[in-house]
């Protein structure tokens, strides 16, 4: 059986000259999400993307990875999708500071 997902996109704004978006993608849909991944990211000039912070339910539960404390266990929560995107369209700019404070943008 394969298994489409539905997605979609938008920016969220500038911060320090790079341009910061945000991803939700749900299988099998947006109404029956059984697995999900809302995603904060910068665009490089190469056309590349840089994830900053993540919700999503790879591994078996939902958890937020804060991509700048790699070295630190992933945050269980108990959102999802519609919850995960207004958490990270809220706060994408203070993950961005944090990113920037730890990686440099």
């Amino acid at each position: 059986m394969i298994r489409m997902a539905q997605e979609y996109g938008y920016k969220l704004g500038s911060f320090r000259g790079y341009e910061f978006s945000l991803h939700v993608s749900a299988s099998p849909s947006l109404e029956n999400a059984e697995e999900f991944t809302v995603t904060v990211y910068y665009s490089l000039s190469s056309s590349d993307n840089v994830e900053i912070a993540r919700i999503d339910t790879a591994h078996g539960y939902t958890h937020f990875d804060r991509l700048y404390r790699r070295d630190r266990l992933k945050d269980p929560v108990s959102w999802d999708w519609d919850e995960a995107e207004v958490h990270l369209r809220s706060n994408w700019r203070r993950y961005a500071e944090r990113y920037d404070d730890v990686y440099g943008l």
